[in-house]
């Protein structure tokens, strides 16, 4: 499993846990630190469909998966890890990879708080009454299971953090790298783009802006 974090004191707690979980363990699953405190589960392969999208955050944002609390104790941490592993290579279509479904209007207010825009701003924006979008957004904060638009901020931030992302997308020249002696796997600036180092040969990771 490999360990996306930009926090360097947990990618080196969650690495040595993976090592003593399975240190023979093949990369074909990700951990990622989301930045509100809970930790993603999902297969790489869905790493790689979700950057490929055009949408990149928005595809993120709007896909279920398993998750845990990052402040769990390190036993319970331990046993969701094992679980989660053999669940995720048990069922690669599980209903974890379901998406959330956003309709139109929701998802241009959704772009548009990612874009730090007030409920006034949003109203006149798209031509709608305050109270219609505080609705709308009520609503798709509940689609997406989380508590307040600073909290959906957060997230984004972390994502754009991770992914050398602009606005939520992938720029053309990131590419991702393993580090060596770690489960870490960061996503990094290079004037040339690379294969996936695990598993060799499957994914090739091209951008589209």
């Amino acid at each position: 499993m490999y360990i996306i974090s930009q926090d360097s004191y947990f990618v080196m707690g969650m690495d040595l846990l993976l090592k003593a979980i399975n240190p023979c363990a093949t990369h074909t699953l990700i951990a990622y630190d989301r930045g509100d405190e809970q930790i993603l589960f999902f297969s790489v392969d869905k790493l790689i469909l979700t950057l490929n999208e055009e949408k990149n955050f928005s595809s993120f944002i709007c896909s279920r998966f398993l998750k845990v609390d990052k402040t769990s104790s390190l036993s319970f941490l331990k046993h969701e890890l094992k679980k989660n592993i053999k669940l995720l290579k048990e069922k690669t279509k599980f209903d974890i990879t379901r998406e959330i479904h956003l309709n139109r209007t929701e998802h241009k207010i959704l772009l548009r708080l990612l874009d730090y825009q007030s409920g006034d701003k949003i109203a006149q924006g798209l031509g709608l009454d305050k109270k219609i979008v505080s609705n709308y957004k009520n609503a798709i904060l509940r689609k997406l299971g989380l508590n307040s638009v600073a909290e959906l901020i957060q997230i984004y931030n972390n994502w754009n953090g991770c992914f050398c992302c602009i606005a939520g997308k992938v720029v053309p020249e990131a590419t991702l790298q393993e580090r060596k002696d770690s489960n870490e796997l960061k996503m990094v600036r290079s004037p040339t783009r690379y294969t996936l180092p695990v598993p060799p040969d499957r994914y090739l990771l091209t951008h589209s802006q």
